[in-house]
């Protein structure tokens, strides 16, 4: 979970870094493209959070480089437990996360306008990406010993993302959606909720 708060704190501070910049921008330019941060707070299988870049050419067609981090709920899992010839101690139940989720992504999409001010907009967007999970399980050693390794493997994924957004001013606005995130042998579907900042409208 320690990687899940500091993404969100990341997201936190891009949005405020992009601001000054963002007007500044606004300000001298007669833009047609656009440009900003997004933070998503993520549910579904797993619960998490997303951190994204994107880039709008013509206010149409987008790219994104995003990371994502996530785990599914807490899971009851033993520590070390030493068996006697006689007798056996049980330990207390420590709930740990049995599976952490991180994600780099590159994805290409299109922006369709709702209406006629873009205030209303869907996005439909997917790509590849890189997929590291950490898991956990309990593991019985022959000399009585219970533990619990992490298992670190990283695997070719891709992901697929339609939301909707809302801008509510040329900087900053709402987003939510669904995502799909799939490799060899999972997939992965959650429901995202959270803000654009940058330069989010043409209007």
């Amino acid at each position: 979970m320690k990687k899940i708060t500091v993404l969100l704190i990341c997201v936190i501070f891009m949005h405020v870094a992009n601001a000054q910049w963002s007007n500044k921008w606004l300000s001298n330019a007669d833009h047609k493209h656009l440009l900003y941060t997004h933070g998503d707070v993520m549910v579904g299988n797993k619960s998490g959070g997303n951190l994204g870049l994107s880039f709008v050419f013509n206010s149409k067609y987008s790219v994104e480089i995003g990371y994502s981090a996530s785990s599914n709920k807490a899971l009851p899992t033993f520590p070390d437990v030493l068996k006697s010839a006689d007798k056996s101690e049980s330990a207390d139940i420590i709930a740990s996360p049995n599976e952490m989720l991180e994600n780099y992504h590159l994805m290409m999409g299109r922006h369709f306008n709702l209406n006629s001010k873009g205030t209303f907009r869907l996005v439909v967007q997917a790509g590849p990406g890189m997929s590291v999970n950490n898991t956990k399980a309990p593991v019985t050693k022959s000399t009585g010993y219970t533990v619990i390794p992490t298992v670190r493997t990283n695997n070719f994924s891709v992901m697929m993302n339609s939301k909707f957004e809302f801008p509510i001013s040329k900087l900053i606005g709402f987003s939510a959606g669904p995502t799909l995130l799939m490799n060899h042998d999972r997939r992965y579907i959650s429901m995202g909720v959270g803000f654009i900042y940058g330069i989010i409208s043409s209007n």
